[in-house]
């Protein structure tokens, strides 16, 4: 970086530390991991991959490349933005550093770059980091989008600045995007349109095996079926309840999981469903409890969901009644559940897409409309059950995601290896 690159950013440390000083007060829990933020990582002896994850959903999708990637011989280290997605990694590849990524300002760029010594980036969906681009570009490190994704809310914001993305987006090495759609979007922000391919959704990739569910939850949920709220936000949880209340009015009985997308938010669930007197538990409280219909647990612990999924009649997946725009459908998928989601689907668009075809999924347009999806799938339980199994086939058709993004990337370490003497 020049004298006029370094004054830029000590202007903007300058102008930036006041709102870093208020959020860090305002939001304790951003003092965890700030030294690895501000670029303080474990330094590593060799040049790795690096493949940074947004969060839980994003680390998971990138989880499985990451072990491809390692299977094929290459040293790889993860980063993510969120201290639950940098637990994923850790307790899913105990044996891989990883840390959280820098704040996007040159100098903590510049300390973990230096410290981490990244061969090639790896960015998962839609981590665009102009910073982290720049500063890869500047150290000859090519840059790869992996299940690249530009959602309908995101996309409008890059395309008004597209001069400015384009400035960045060029030195994109390449760009696996998630459908056809995505790739004409990265193509019209800047992308040249020969460096873009469409490689599949990671998330989509079926897993090779189903994760297996702790065996005192296996007995907590033995006695009776399972409906699973998945991802939840604020005002879904309302509507499931509402809908364990008409499933009971029409003689149906089951045990409602609801697993909140921020698990901070699991004492608010508490008492949300104790004002509904309902009898209430949190997952991290169970010691030994078997649940009976009408009862409600609270997944307050990480890792365990997918899993859950395996144990439920039916499932809905959050972010779909709210303005968020959906997450992970294809877990309860994947594992044989049929699924439930609202009408805010624009971030999981093709994935709806997928499972509304083969009625895998239900769409139900509001609170009201999703309680009676849940009383219609108690209705005929076996019709729920042929669902989820066309669901699991349907999604067996879209395997392959991993293997050709793991291709990519090592097309262009081929590119821009070092000619040989």
């Amino acid at each position: 970086m020049g004298p006029l690159g370094h004054s830029l950013a000590a202007l903007m440390a300058v102008a930036l530390s006041p709102v870093v000083a208020a959020a860090l007060l305002a939001r304790p829990r951003l003092r965890h991991g700030l030294g690895e933020r501000l670029g303080r990582i474990e330094s590593a002896s060799d040049e790795r991959l690096w493949v940074h994850a947004s969060s839980v959903g994003e680390a998971k999708a990138a989880t499985r490349l990451v072990n491809a990637l390692a299977e094929a011989g290459h040293l790889v280290r993860t980063s993510t933005s969120t201290l639950p997605g940098r637990e994923v990694f850790r307790r899913d590849l105990p044996e891989i550093d990883s840390n959280l990524a820098p704040f996007d300002h040159p100098w903590c760029v510049a300390a973990a770059i230096r410290r981490g010594r990244p061969g090639l980036s790896v960015l998962i969906e839609t981590e665009l980091w102009p910073s982290w681009i720049a500063s890869c570009a500047r150290h000859e490190i090519p840059v790869v989008v992996a299940s690249g994704r530009l959602s309908d809310r995101s996309f409008p914001r890059y395309r008004k600045i597209r001069r400015l993305m384009a400035l960045t987006l060029r030195h994109v090495a390449a760009v696996g995007a998630r459908t056809d759609l995505d790739a004409e979007r990265f193509v019209e922000l800047g992308v040249p349109e020969e460096r873009v391919r469409v490689t599949g959704d990671l998330k989509l990739d079926p897993p090779t095996d189903q994760p297996a569910l702790a065996i005192d939850l296996i007995r907590a949920l033995a006695d009776a079926p399972v409906v699973i709220g998945g991802s939840t936000h604020p005002g879904e949880e309302e509507a499931l309840l509402d809908g364990i209340e008409d499933a009971e009015k029409a003689g149906h009985a089951f045990i409602l999981v609801l697993a909140p997308r921020e698990i901070g938010r699991a004492a608010e669930i508490v008492r949300l469903c104790r004002a509904r007197l309902r009898r209430v538990h949190r997952r991290s409280e169970l010691e030994g409890r078997h649940l009976v219909p009408g009862e409600v647990l609270v997944l307050d612990t990480l890792g365990e969901l997918a899993a859950l999924y395996a144990t439920a009649s039916i499932a809905f997946v959050g972010g779909t009644l709210v303005p968020v725009g959906g997450h992970n459908l294809v877990e309860p998928v994947h594992a044989g559940c049929p699924v439930l989601f609202g009408p805010r689907c624009e971030n999981v668009r093709k994935v709806v897409e997928i499972l509304e075809v083969g009625g895998a999924g239900r769409r139900g347009s509001s609170p009201e409309a999703l309680a009676a999806e849940i009383v219609s799938g108690f209705d005929d339980l076996e019709a729920c059950r042929v669902r989820g199994e066309i669901g699991r086939e349907t999604l067996e058709s879209h395997r392959g995601s991993v293997e050709q993004t793991r291709a990519m990337i090592e097309e262009v370490l081929e590119r821009h290896a070092p000619p040989t003497s």
